[in-house]
């Protein structure tokens, strides 16, 4: 008896053996975070992990070849009416150029040589400045609400909204356009645009770049921005069409014209040269 009652005082003096913790329950239920790491979608407190969007194609009408360098401006400008006059400004600068010699040198055989041959020489001037004229003031690309006018050296081309299918890039901005039928799509090279040789070379870089009426993809996402206004006029065309095709654009087909004041400015000071050497 004595005996039992010291093992129970010896129990009694030991601390109790920990209870099993319940199991827990295996239906889901809101858990605590976890450490982000390699492979983890999660960041610090359970949020999505911060980042760069994702790429991808860009949407209808976004701008292309990229966007214009932080604080430049877009190389062209809005008229009266949301009528726009597209060109670079290098063939004017050649024109200006071109006069300023045209003058001097009427001016000096005037003077110092007066005679036929004075008569000669300004017949050919004039000759000279007419293809001047048609090949670096004339050309430009107006563009309206109702849609685009190219004005190439001796042809006008007359293109509705509905009737442009497809901008490019190449030696110069390219626009695909509908034409009546049974006549297959025509390209017109608008002179006005013409893009530089290190210019196409940073497009083929990046791969094609161009906006058509299937796709109205315009350039690819996160390009960076350019410095070259071919590109910056041949995007501004694509979107100005892709919110022109949103707005409902009626069909419509290319319309093509001869230019007569050019042509006169080349062909009858030429005529007069020819007919001067003629009659010598």
């Amino acid at each position: 008896m004595s005996s039992q009652q010291n093992e129970a005082e010896a129990g009694a003096d030991q601390p109790a053996a920990p209870q099993p913790s319940p199991p827990r329950p295996t239906t889901p239920g809101p858990s605590g975070p976890e450490p982000a790491g390699p492979g983890s979608a999660g960041g610090a407190n359970g949020l999505p992990a911060a980042g760069p969007p994702a790429a991808g194609p860009p949407a209808a009408g976004q701008v292309a070849f990229g966007g214009p360098l932080p604080g430049t401006s877009n190389p062209w400008k809005e008229g009266a009416g949301g009528r726009t006059v597209f060109r670079r400004a290098g063939p004017l600068i050649l024109w200006w150029i071109w006069v300023a010699f045209v003058l001097f040198n009427l001016i000096q055989v005037t003077i110092n040589n007066p005679g036929y041959f004075a008569i000669e020489l300004a017949a050919g001037l004039l000759t000279a400045t007419g293809i001047a004229y048609a090949t670096t003031l004339r050309p430009r690309v107006i563009a309206t609400s109702e849609g685009l006018e190219v004005q190439n050296p001796v042809r006008d081309h007359v293109i509705k909204w509905g009737a442009l299918n497809g901008v490019y890039l190449g030696d110069a901005v390219e626009l695909s356009c509908f034409r009546a039928a049974p006549r297959n799509e025509k390209t017109i090279y608008c002179w006005a645009l013409y893009s530089g040789r290190r210019s196409r070379a940073k497009s083929q870089q990046f791969g094609l770049r161009s906006w058509s009426r299937t796709s109205s993809r315009s350039g690819t996402a996160g390009e960076p921005p350019v410095r070259d206004s071919a590109q910056l006029m041949a995007a501004e065309l694509g979107r100005r069409s892709t919110k022109a095709q949103e707005a409902g654009a009626l069909p419509a087909t290319l319309e093509s014209r001869w230019a007569p004041l050019p042509i006169a400015f080349i062909c009858i000071p030429a005529a007069a040269l020819l007919a001067l050497l003629l009659a010598r």
